[in-house]
This record gives structure tokens, C-alpha cells and sequence, in this order.
């Protein structure tokens, strides 16, 4: 008898605590989306999962909210101790798994070469670049910079230039650490260092978008993404991953791109951002698309950072710079297959022959630009790109700030199957198109 009440209230399935952990796991089921597995093939045996395959909806969103928010104003501490502030220690990784991040570890971070340092001919190599870049954008009439515009190139001047007209080498480490510039690319500063209890308060929010992103994300990529080292900014460390607004954005643009688009992973594809900012969302889609070509047009200043971030994080990839494509009156498959990276300066995209990219990004910034620049893009998109265009943008004219054009604005001349058409909970409108013939 002694035996058979010890193994049913100690070993057996049905032991009583069983029972208890069963109402207990299905009263916390109500704080959970429709992305956790809940079940059992037991009766009435409910288990908790692990914390890492735990997402939350709404009323689970709130309740880690308040009670996060709770014990950082009283103690400065989360509530759960396994998230934290992270930002002069490294995400490492150790040698067995735990309740706490996926295992093996999934995040981008673990297979990035952030800690090499990059010789100081490649800093020769994009003055040289940035120079020449400038000077040919200022000759081109047909791409004007609005009054916005040259005031951050002045102060992109001030900030990475000296007065030997040389690269201030620091200046560019640190270019996502708290830089105060007007340019929204190099604005994204969420969190600053030494603002404990300040970053834990607000990294609620980062939370919160994470749980709310994994409704419509692929988690297969919300479970992967994590910011880069690179410029040496403040992430919050959750899941083993560094999380900022910028990654957790482009977590969905790439979901979106992966899950409705038919790039093969395998193959060598051409895939083109339009105003892709430093380089934040090629880094992640590169992660996907190992073997294909990327391909970045921006203004020069953006041309200058995101050359040092992509080489940051893909020491040893072939980038291409403007001064190797001079002598290109025609840029065709061929030219562009040769690298890993190509980072350009707008006018270079008249020379891209037709049909040449598969898919064609712009997330945001082309209605932000003046209408004659608007259309010189539109015209070229639809020229170049052969397969997809995927655009995240302002639906309407925004008279009060930029007095241009939104999407429902732009003519189109070719015929596009719309395969994806959102508002999306960036207050855009998200279209992914496919290029008829």
C-alpha cells in the first residue's frame, strides 16, 4: 500500500500535482496566440512548454506589461531574470540548450565575423568611393536634393569627415551609438547605454512587438533575427537575440518576402533596395539568400555607412563600389553576379540594362522624395526589375511634411499581379507585385 500511494502522489501520471499543473497550464493557454502548441495525448496532463516556444496574445501581452513594468519602477529588475539589458557583452554561445532561447542557437548573430577588424585600405577605398559618388551626385540635375537633405549631408560631413579630409575611423565604429543628426537611417537610437531602469521600461515595448509580430511572422525568421554589432548600438537581449524596432521591422518585410515570392534560396538571384538605409534589412535577407547578389542604391552618405556595415558583418564578401562600375555605360547579369554586395549611388541606375533584378525593394522612402525623383524611380523599377517589387509606403500626399506623391499616386505602365496588398502596422500601404509579361 505504502508503495502504490508513494508512486501515485510522487512518479505516477496522474499524481495529483499533475492535476494541478494541468489547470494551472491551461489557465495561463488564455494567455497565448494561436502559435504555441497546447495539447497533450494524455487527458487532462497539460504541460508547460518552453519559455523560448511561448507567444503571447493579447491579454498575455498586457499582463507581462504590467507586471514587467511593476517590478522594474520598484526593484529595476524584469521579472523574469533571463531578459536583460545587453550591451558591451556579447550573445555567446554555450554548450547545451535551455528553456529560455531555441537550441541549437538560431540567432544571425552567432555566424557573423563582427569582431574582425577591418583594415584600414578598405577606409582608403570608401573615401576614395564616397568622394567620387558625391561629386557625380551633385552633377546630376535629374536626382535634386530637397532643403531637408543637404542639411543632414552637411552634418554626415561633420560627423565621419576630419579636417584632413580622412575618415574618422571611430566615428563610423560608433555610428549607431546615440549620433544626433537629423537623417532618420542613423536616428533609430531606442535605447542609450546607462539608462538602466529607462531601456528596461521601454524594451517592454520591443517585447511586446515581438510577441505581436509572431502572428504574422514566419517564426522560422522571428526565432533567427538579431540586430548587428555594428555601430555599437544598445539592444535588448531576449531569446538570445538582440532586438531593436529596425530588426523586428524587417523581420516582417523579409517574412513577407520569403513566404509569398518564389526566389529560390539556392539559386543567384539579383535583389535591389532602393533606399536601403545602411543596409539593415540586405544583412537579414542575405542570411536567407546566401548565394544571391545585393544590391543597394542610395544617396552617398548612406552609400558610405552601409559599405562599412555589410563589410562589418560579411568580412569576407566581395562588395562592389561605384569607382569598379565608372567606366559601365551598361550593367548587365554578368557585371552584377560578380559580387556578394553592390553599393551605388542613384544615378548608376540608369545604366542597368532591363529586366536584370528579381526583386526590387523600397520600404518607406520613396515617398519621401520629390516628385520628379519619384517618377525617375518608378520608370527605372519597372524597367530593371524582371520578376518581383516589393514596396512598403505612404498610401497619400503628405502636404505638411514632404508635399510629394504616395502611392496611390504612381502610375504604373506594366501590368503587376498583386500577390500581397496590406495596410500594414506601419500605417502603409504593402505591395508585393509580380511583373507580368
Amino acid at each position: 500500500m505504502i508503495k502504490f500511494l508513494k508512486n501515485y502522489f510522487v512518479t505516477s501520471y496522474h499524481r495529483p500535482t499533475a492535476k494541478i499543473l494541468h489547470i494551472y497550464v491551461f489557465l495561463k493557454s488564455f494567455l497565448y496566440n494561436k502559435k504555441t502548441t497546447i495539447f497533450s495525448e494524455k487527458m487532462f496532463l497539460l504541460k508547460s512548454p518552453p519559455n523560448s516556444m511561448v507567444y503571447y496574445n493579447f491579454f498575455g501581452r498586457i499582463f507581462t506589461l504590467i507586471i514587467n513594468t511593476i517590478t522594474i519602477i520598484l526593484f529595476n529588475k524584469f521579472f523574469s531574470k533571463k531578459t536583460f539589458i545587453d550591451f558591451n557583452e556579447n550573445i555567446t554561445s554555450s554548450d547545451s540548450g535551455s528553456k529560455e532561447s531555441p537550441w541549437p542557437p538560431q540567432s544571425i548573430t552567432h555566424s557573423e565575423k563582427h569582431s574582425l577588424k577591418i583594415q584600414d585600405s578598405f577606409y582608403e577605398l570608401l573615401k576614395k568611393n564616397y568622394d567620387y559618388s558625391l561629386d557625380l551626385s551633385l552633377k546630376d540635375n535629374s536626382l535634386r536634393d530637397s532643403p531637408w537633405w543637404k542639411l543632414c549631408r552637411d552634418e554626415y560631413k561633420d560627423e565621419f569627415i576630419d579636417e584632413q579630409n580622412k575618415i574618422k575611423v571611430s566615428s563610423l565604429e560608433n555610428f549607431r551609438y546615440e549620433t544626433t543628426m537629423h537623417s532618420a537611417i542613423l536616428s533609430d537610437f531606442f535605447l542609450k547605454k546607462n539608462h538602466s531602469r529607462i531601456n528596461k521600461l521601454k524594451s517592454l515595448g520591443l517585447i511586446n512587438l515581438y510577441h505581436k509580430l509572431s502572428e504574422y511572422v514566419n517564426l522560422d525568421i522571428l526565432r533567427s533575427v538579431s540586430d548587428s554589432y555594428a555601430g555599437n548600438n544598445v539592444c535588448l537581449n531576449y531569446r538570445d537575440q538582440r532586438l531593436s524596432h529596425t530588426i523586428l521591422r524587417h523581420a516582417y518585410f523579409c517574412s513577407q518576402i520569403i513566404n509569398n515570392t518564389r526566389l529560390n534560396m539556392d539559386k543567384h538571384n539579383i535583389i535591389l533596395d532602393l533606399g536601403g538605409g545602411y543596409g539593415s534589412l540586405t544583412r537579414l535577407l542575405k542570411h536567407y539568400y546566401r548565394k544571391s547578389t545585393f544590391i543597394i542604391f542610395e544617396v552617398p552618405e548612406a552609400c558610405f555607412i552601409a559599405s562599412y556595415f555589410l563589410k562589418k558583418n560579411f568580412p569576407d564578401s566581395k562588395i562592389g563600389l561605384p569607382l569598379e562600375f565608372e567606366n559601365k555605360d551598361s550593367i548587365g547579369i554578368s557585371d552584377l553576379e560578380k559580387y556578394d554586395f553592390i553599393i551605388l549611388p542613384q544615378p548608376f541606375l540608369n545604366r542597368f540594362k532591363s529586366d536584370v533584378v528579381d526583386l526590387f525593394i523600397n520600404t518607406i522612402s520613396l515617398c519621401e522624395m520629390t516628385n520628379e525623383t519619384q517618377n525617375f524611380y518608378l520608370e527605372n523599377i519597372e524597367r530593371v526589375t524582371k520578376e518581383y517589387f516589393y514596396s512598403v509606403n505612404r498610401p497619400e500626399k503628405r502636404v505638411e511634411k514632404y508635399n510629394t506623391q504616395g502611392f496611390y499616386n504612381w502610375k504604373f505602365k506594366k501590368n503587376w499581379r498583386s500577390l500581397v496588398y496590406n495596410y500594414t502596422h506601419t500605417y502603409h500601404i504593402e505591395f508585393l507585385g509580380k511583373k507580368l509579361p
